[in-house]
């Protein structure tokens, strides 16, 4: 990478936090509960495990990619531990993989999402109902607004971000409260829940309940590690950017365990499955009537809108990484930053326009009956690719600990890197097995054949 090319370190310790805690908590949290206990078939006591099962092991995740962030404290994240772990060519092909799937395709899901629930609130008052077309020109427009945001004023895109993560994690703690102050009060009707099997599991394995929680959860846990991609940009990296991945997934994982808490004890778990995505509603309604639901649908925008922005703020600067890889072909002057707003536009605009082609596709999948037949959903193909890539470098650590890199708590390290590993495995396991799932797969290695086109022979 040129030296007169680096990009300036302008966030800090919480921003960074706040890009861990902001990608994870978006709407994932909020309409994953139901998922939980439908894969639990209503066992509250499974899933509240799970909760903790699967949160351990991301914050075990994170702990274990600060170890990467410790000893390479540069531009391009998880591209530069791949880099240092496995080589350029194999980095080239993460970086081709995060430019033409992996980022675009989440960013484009996350506004679409933005515009479903914009859409759904702009209803109540003006009397339409909501389609697959509203949703996608609503999150084209949202995309526009926070990309020049981003470009124009990109320290203004962190402060939203620091913003948006506090006030998406306020119904969390909110509803948390509730819960808690319900069981010290010995008011919890659902307390009993925690005891119940559900309906139509007496024949089924208590702990085969509990691995069926994971793969929901693990979604709403997803994206902690898209902080790496700005590791250039924060200041103080090698140490700022470890305590961010590590206060991140250990803030997410309490706040988590304690919101799915408050849920169960204020409604049941079979309450919960009937009412399915719409439960979050009905529970702010419950407790503070229509006025409630309007708050919480206000603070289900601001999240999503939250979680947009970090995943667009990592989006337009991977084109401009994937052009400064060793192995990669330049075009487009993709590698110019911009000497006024310090920001690589080129990049910008083509890793945006990517995420239009996205939001196209997103809106085909959702609206044509051969893929709505089959419950087709393209953001589940990224999420198996950066869970191999995040394998892949758990694994790549057992050598770093053999070289001695790490003198202090070795023993430890191994351990949750081990947790990481296994927690990796259950993620992709679940994956395969689920409807669609062998399909994403093939798209993923289809993806990556396409990327032997920019690959540089010499």
């Amino acid at each position: 990478m040129r030296d007169n090319q680096k990009l300036e370190a302008k966030y800090g310790l919480f921003t960074a936090i706040s890009m861990v805690i902001g990608q994870v908590i978006g709407s994932g949290i909020f309409f994953k509960v139901d998922d939980v206990l439908s894969a639990t078939q209503g066992n509250v006591l499974a899933g509240f495990l799970g909760f903790i099962i699967v949160g351990i092991s991301v914050v075990f995740a994170g702990i274990s990619m600060a170890n990467y962030a410790e000893i390479l404290p540069k531009e391009g994240g998880i591209l530069s531990y791949v880099t240092y772990r496995f080589g350029n060519t194999a980095a080239y092909f993460v970086g081709w993989m995060y430019m033409s799937l992996f980022y675009p395709a989440l960013t484009a899901v996350l506004f679409t999402v933005s515009g479903i629930y914009i859409a759904h609130l702009l209803a109540d008052f003006l009397n339409f109902s909501p389609t697959p077309l509203h949703f996608a020109l609503i999150g084209f427009v949202n995309l526009v607004i926070f990309f020049c945001v981003n470009i124009f004023r990109p320290k203004s895109s962190g402060i939203f971000q620091q913003m948006t993560t506090v006030l998406k994690v306020l119904p969390l703690i909110f509803i948390a409260s509730l819960g808690i102050l319900s069981l010290v009060k010995g008011d919890v009707s659902q307390v009993n829940t925690f005891t119940q099997i559900g309906n139509g599991v007496q024949n089924q394995s208590f702990l085969l309940l509990v691995a069926a929680s994971f793969i929901p959860i693990s979604f709403a846990f997803d994206g902690w590690y898209i902080a790496t991609q700005i590791s250039g940009e924060i200041k103080n990296s090698s140490k700022n950017l470890p305590k961010a991945l590590i206060i991140g997934t250990i803030s997410v994982m309490v706040i988590y365990i304690s919101y799915y808490l408050g849920i169960v004890f204020r409604m049941s778990g079979e309450e919960i499955i009937a009412l399915k995505d719409t439960y979050i509603t009905e529970f702010a309604r419950k407790i503070a009537s229509n006025s409630g639901a309007l708050i919480m649908q206000l603070f289900i925008i601001i999240s999503v809108l939250g979680t947009s922005n970090g995943l667009l703020l990592a989006t337009i600067r991977v084109p401009y990484q994937f052009s400064n890889l060793k192995k990669s072909k330049k075009f487009l002057n993709l590698t110019k930053i911009d000497e006024k707003t310090k920001m690589p536009v080129n990049s910008a605009i083509f890793g945006t326009l990517i995420i239009l082609l996205y939001i196209v596709i997103y809106y085909i999948t959702n609206t044509v009956s051969f893929f709505t037949a089959k419950n087709f959903d393209i953001s589940a193909i990224p999420i198996i690719f950066i869970y191999l890539v995040n394998g892949a470098l758990f694994i790549g650590l057992f050598q770093l600990f053999n070289r001695k890199l790490f003198s202090r708590n070795s023993l430890m390290k191994k351990i949750m890197a081990v947790i990481a590993v296994f927690g990796i495995a259950i993620v992709l396991f679940g994956t395969a097995s689920a409807p669609n799932g062998i399909t994403y797969f093939i798209i993923n290695i289809s993806f990556l054949l396409f990327g032997f086109i920019f690959l540089k022979k010499n």
